[in-house]
C-alpha cells in the first residue's frame, strides 16, 4: 500500500509541475498582453493628437493573416477570436480617449457652461434636465451624487447609483458628466462614468484627497474643478490647486463660489459673491477661472445678473444650478433656476 501511495505522489508531482508551468505561462501571457496594450494606447494617443483615423480594419486583417500563416497548433477560429478580443479592448481605450479629448475640446470654447441640478434625485429627473440643457447647447451636465450635508439627517444623494444615472443621461444627450467626490474611493469606483471631477469647497483643504485625485487623474489628465473654500484666501486656493497639479494633472479649473463675510449677519444672500477675485486670479494664474453664482447668492432671482457680471469681469465660464421644477428640488430649491433662464446670460 505504501508503494502505491508513492507512485500516486510521483504522478501528482508531475501534474503539479506541469500546472506550475501553465501558471507561469499564464502570467507571461498577461504581461505580454499588458505590454501590447500599452504600445497600442500610445499609437492611439499619437493618432488622436495628429487628427489621424484611429480605427484601421485593414491593419487588423493584416495582423490576423500574418499570425495564421505560422502553424502554432491553434485553430484558425481560436486565433481570430483571440485577436478580435484584443482589438475590442484597444477600441474601448480609443473611445475612452476620444471622449476625454472631446471634454478638453469643449473647455476651450468660452464661456464654459456647467449646469444641472444640485443633486441627482432620480433617473427621470436628470434626463428631463439633461434634455433641456442639451437643447440649449450646454455640454457639461452637473449633478450631486455624494452630497456633503451639514446635517447627517439631510438627503445625502444617491451615491454610485446617482453617478450611473448622471453618466447615462449625459451620454444619451451628447453631454459630459460633472460630479463632486468626497473620497478617492468614490472616484476609483466610478472613474469611467465621471467625465469631470468636482472637488467641493468643504474639501478644498483635504490635502490628502487633492493628492489622491491628482495622482488618479494624472495618467489621462481628466478635468478637475476645484471650488474655493468659503473661508479660504486666494493664496490658499491656489496652493490647494498645486496639490493636484504637482501630483501630475495639469487640467484644473478654479471655481469661485462666494465667501463668508460679516455681510451674512443681516444679508439675504447665502454668501458674498467674490466677483473681484476673478480679476486677481486671472492675473495670478493661467488656469481657467469659472464662477458659481448659485452658491454665491443663494437666490434664484439674482443668478442671471451675477452670472453676466462674472462674465463681464473675465470669468471663463459658469457653474449654475438648474432644475426643471426648482420649487420641488430636494436640495437648494431657492437658488436653482429653470434651464430656459440660461438664455438670458451674456454670450451663451
Amino acid at each position: 500500500m505504501e508503494y502505491v501511495q508513492n507512485v500516486d505522489d510521483i504522478k501528482n508531482d508531475g501534474i503539479k509541475n506541469l500546472r506550475d508551468d501553465i501558471d507561469k505561462i499564464d502570467m507571461e501571457l498577461l504581461e505580454l498582453l499588458s505590454q501590447r496594450k500599452a504600445v497600442s494606447d500610445k499609437i492611439i494617443h499619437k493618432k488622436l493628437l495628429r487628427s489621424l483615423p484611429v480605427l484601421d480594419s485593414a491593419r487588423e486583417k493584416e495582423i490576423v493573416e500574418r499570425c495564421l500563416s505560422v502553424d502554432f497548433g491553434l485553430s484558425d477560429s481560436f486565433v481570430n477570436k483571440f485577436f478580435n478580443l484584443i482589438f475590442d479592448e484597444s477600441k474601448r481605450q480609443y473611445y475612452k480617449l476620444e471622449r476625454f479629448n472631446s471634454v478638453l475640446d469643449y473647455i476651450k470654447r468660452k464661456p464654459i457652461m456647467i449646469a444641472g441640478p444640485c443633486v441627482v434625485e432620480s433617473e427621470e429627473q436628470i434626463n428631463i434636465i439633461a434634455s433641456s440643457l442639451s437643447a440649449l447647447g450646454v455640454k457639461y451636465l452637473r449633478g450631486g451624487t455624494f452630497k456633503p450635508r451639514t446635517s447627517p439627517n439631510s438627503f445625502q444623494g444617491l451615491g454610485n447609483l446617482g453617478v450611473k444615472y448622471l453618466s447615462e443621461a449625459a451620454r444619451a444627450h451628447n453631454m459630459f458628466s460633472v460630479t463632486e467626490i468626497l473620497e478617492a474611493e468614490q472616484l476609483e469606483e466610478n472613474y469611467d462614468l465621471i467625465d469631470v471631477v468636482q472637488i467641493g469647497s468643504r474639501s478644498m483643504t483635504s490635502y490628502g484627497l487633492l493628492k489622491s485625485v491628482g495622482a488618479l487623474t494624472a495618467t489621462d489628465g481628466k478635468l478637475v474643478v476645484l471650488k474655493r473654500g468659503f473661508s479660504a484666501t486666494l493664496t490658499e486656493f491656489l496652493q490647494a490647486a498645486e496639490y493636484i497639479l504637482q501630483a501630475g494633472n495639469p487640467n484644473v479649473i478654479l471655481c469661485l463660489r462666494g465667501i463668508r463675510t460679516f455681510e451674512q449677519i443681516d444679508s439675504s444672500l447665502r454668501f458674498t459673491p467674490d466677483l473681484a477675485s476673478i480679476l486677481e486670479l486671472k492675473e495670478r494664474t493661467k488656469l481657467p477661472v469659472i464662477f458659481d453664482p448659485s452658491h454665491s447668492v443663494g437666490r434664484s432671482d439674482f443668478v442671471v445678473e451675477v452670472s453676466n457680471a462674472a462674465l463681464q469681469l473675465g470669468a471663463d465660464g459658469l457653474m449654475i444650478e438648474t432644475h426643471h421644477s426648482p420649487a420641488n428640488s430636494k436640495v437648494d430649491a431657492n437658488q436653482a433656476i429653470m434651464p430656459q433662464s440660461l438664455l438670458n446670460i451674456l454670450n451663451l
